[in-house]
């Protein structure tokens, strides 16, 4: 998928480990499995820790040695286990989520992303941050954490559907330790792929540590270009690492400096060239026609300095944050733009666009929580500044070998979109226990928000240089109220109501643009109505949890074209209701089974107008009614320190439906399957692994979109498709 805009510009332009499935409560418990039960694992969901049964709301917590084992390196590789949870994609470092079905394409995220304790990526709908998910590496993470439904109270603005958090492993004070790891993999029809990571954790005394990990990455492509002959132009190569200090001056104060740095580079996208109305491939399995190569590369940066000090009577938390996010792009508009530059010219002449966004961003934030009791609660202050610049620029290119850009064609228009976003917030949330066996956790987040932008435009075709300024604020009150029971030790029930909402904010807009095109779009809002149960049974061999949900969104933000202005605006609304359930079952010693699914009905309850053409009753895109995954996996041990593990997964997603199209309809995308297998031993603190994924070759089509903009006539279309078959072999050592 590429960059969605809101430019004129770009109006309409497709631009000891032990191996466990993962899934909800049960999976995490199941990480910390000992003999043939389960056990609990904690949480920070509600910015305390907590035993995941404890916690009345929906929560995955996905084990760094799980993923480790699993090879679940990137978001393809592990939101399927997320019941619920729907990837878009068509590129490297070019992601959007969704849970619970709550996405009606656009530029603003509806999931909300955090590293530790920094917020990361855009909430705002002027810098694509939808469609700019942080992929980072799961490598030597402690835990990857996915909280279900809105999460306005606590972590704010644009958690109107989930919150994602990465969880990083904290440097340990106790000695030196560390891993280093070597992989090799082969997928169908491609390159040898592979990659080198390690770990170095050393003491700095006996109240200090320092913890640092690096990694280099290639993943081979598997897309080819007859047209072009060229071969695996989606490779893509990911390098990164991160450096952690703790420090304990004294027993009651804590200190963590922490930068993380990734960078995503990739070649062109995954999608295959198809037919709208067919899916039939138009040049053959894995293949597509491109003038040039479209790459994408992204950088993520993130800084962190947390202190934390117990007072006794409560802990005081400081987190001050600063994150940068570039993006660089560039986008083949041939089928789209070429003819009209063509004709204006006067010579066969393709297009090309090109993208640069760069975010820079600040946060504070301060808690004051108090310690377990029967009155617990949490107070803070949040806030962030957000700064952003667009700059998207149309060149003319020659059709030669290699393609150029014509000479005096570059720069025909230039878009320059600086923009500020600023939010200041106070919260709070309380757990009163009333018995040993009910609670009420109720909270409410009161938030402020401004915005500014100002829009540049130049070029030969964009007529004279003109700029508009445009601004936006808003107030809006988010609250969660949750009621617990424990029906017995084992079991606890809970329903829970909580709204959460996404700002709104300024249209991009030329000041020669009619009164008709809106000039700010509101926020929308949500209000999730859940009731669930979660525990385990027959002496801790069987985890599970399930729940029930019914959302209601309001306001829904959509992205429109009005004449040749490509605006956000406000539509009617939409519900989604469904079920979701999680099962770990551990019948004997070293063995798991694991079952996760979800039934989803994610439907628009008014029409988003003729623009967009969704219609009353549409699904929502993407979002598959049926969805879920069977995993088993087995230890043992062989004697002489060896150890023997294997299993495998199947996961399962639904047919869906692509984005809404005013022209086309929605097209309806098929239903998919994976199979993965994995086998390993264990000699000390040595592993060998090999690993199969996609082991039946499926095409599941994870991004569908590019009608217009395609090579190939009117009916051509971009249908991205998830890895083929891939067969890897993985060697680690731990010291």
């Amino acid at each position: 998928m590429k960059c969605v805009s809101k430019l004129s510009l770009l109006a309409g332009a497709a631009i000891g480990v032990l191996a466990i499935p993962m899934a909800s409560h049960a999976a995490a418990a199941a990480a910390a499995s000992t003999g043939s039960t389960v056990q609990e694992i904690v949480v920070t969901a509600e910015k305390r820790e907590q035993n995941l049964r404890d916690v009345p709301q929906t929560v995955t917590a996905l084990g760094g040695d799980q993923l480790q084992v699993l090879r679940a390196v990137t978001f393809q590789d592990y939101v399927t286990r997320v019941p619920g949870m729907n990837l878009i994609s068509a590129q490297p470092g070019s992601t959007r989520l969704a849970l619970r079905g709550i996405n009606t394409g656009g530029v603003s995220a509806t999931i909300g992303t955090y590293v530790d304790e920094t917020p990361y990526g855009s909430v705002t709908g002027l810098s694509n941050g939808a469609i700019l998910t942080p992929d980072l590496d799961t490598f030597d993470m402690q835990r990857v954490e996915v909280l279900r439904g809105p999460q306005g109270t606590l972590y704010g603005a644009s958690s109107l559907g989930g919150l994602l958090k990465f969880v990083t492993n904290r440097p340990d004070p106790s000695g030196v330790s560390g891993q280093f790891e070597v992989d090799g993999s082969r997928a169908e029809s491609s390159s040898l792929g592979g990659s080198v990571k390690g770990i170095f954790n050393a003491p700095l005394g006996a109240n200090a540590a320092v913890r640092a990990s690096a990694y280099y990455s290639h993943q081979p492509g598997f897309i080819d270009d007859p047209v072009r002959n060229a071969r695996n132009v989606n490779d893509a190569t990911l390098t990164g690492g991160r450096i952690s200090a703790l420090f304990h001056p004294t027993e009651k104060f804590t200190v963590r400096l922490t930068a993380v740095a990734q960078d995503i580079e990739s070649g062109g996208s995954s999608a295959q060239d198809v037919d709208r109305r067919t899916l039939d491939t138009l040049h053959g399995d894995l293949t597509q026609s491109r003038t040039f190569q479209d790459p994408n590369k992204v950088e993520y940066r993130i800084y962190n300095l947390t202190a934390d000090y117990d007072f006794g009577f409560a802990d005081l938390l400081s987190a001050t944050s600063y994150g940068t996010l570039h993006q660089t792009g560039n986008g083949d508009a041939t089928a789209q733009l070429g003819p009209t530059l063509t004709a204006i010219f006067k010579q066969p002449l393709g297009a090309a666009v090109k993208q640069d966004l760069h975010q820079k961003k600040f946060t504070q934030e301060f808690r004051l929580v108090s310690p377990a009791g029967q009155f617990e609660w949490l107070v803070g202050a949040f806030y962030t500044n957000e700064r952003n610049t667009l700059n998207q620029s149309l060149d003319a290119i020659l059709l030669s070998n290699p393609p150029t850009i014509a000479a005096g064609l570059g720069g025909l228009q230039v878009v320059a979109l600086p923009t500020e976003y600023d939010e200041y917030a106070g919260f709070a949330n309380a757990d009163y226990h009333f018995t040993d066996k009910f609670d009420i956790s109720f909270g409410g987040r009161f938030s402020h928000n401004k915005q500014s932008s100002t829009q540049f435009s130049s070029g030969p075709l964009a007529g004279p240089t003109t700029s508009f300024n445009g601004a936006s604020d808003e107030d809006v009150f988010t609250f969660a109220v949750a009621p617990k029971y424990k029906i017995s030790d084992q079991a606890t029930i809970y329903a829970r109501i909580a709204k959460g909402y996404r700002p709104g904010g300024p249209n991009a807009l030329s000041p020669l643009a009619p009164a008709a095109v809106p000039r700010t779009f509101q926020s929308d809002t949500i209000l999730n109505y859940e009731v669930g149960v979660k525990g385990d049974a027959f002496d801790h061999v069987l985890a599970y949890e399930l729940s029930a949900f019914y959302i209601d969104w309001s306001d829904i933000q959509l992205l429109v074209r009005v004449g040749n202005f490509g605006v956000n605006s406000n539509g009617g609304g939409a519900e989604s209701k469904g079920l979701e359930g999680t099962f770990t079952l551990t019948p004997a010693e070293g063995l798991t089974l694991s079952l996760n699914g979800a039934y989803i009905e994610a439907n628009l309850t008014s029409d988003t107008g003729s623009l967009l053409g969704g219609k009353s009753g549409d699904r929502l895109p993407y979002s598959s009614p049926v969805s879920g995954s069977f995993a088993a996996d087995y230890r043992t041990t062989l004697g002489n320190d060896l150890g023997l593990f294997y299993g495998g997964n199947v996961q399962f997603t639904g047919r869906r439906r692509s984005d809404f199209n005013a022209t086309f309809g929605q097209t309806s995308l098929p239903s998919y399957s994976t199979v993965n297998l994995f086998a390993g031993v264990d000699h000390g603190k040595l592993r060998a692994e090999v690993y199969v994924k996609n082991l039946l070759d499926d095409r599941g089509i994870i991004s569908f979109g590019g009608i217009g903009s395609t090579p190939g006539g009117a009916n051509a279309a971009q249908a991205a498709v998830i890895n083929p078959r891939t067969i890897g072999l993985t060697l680690s050592a731990r010291y």
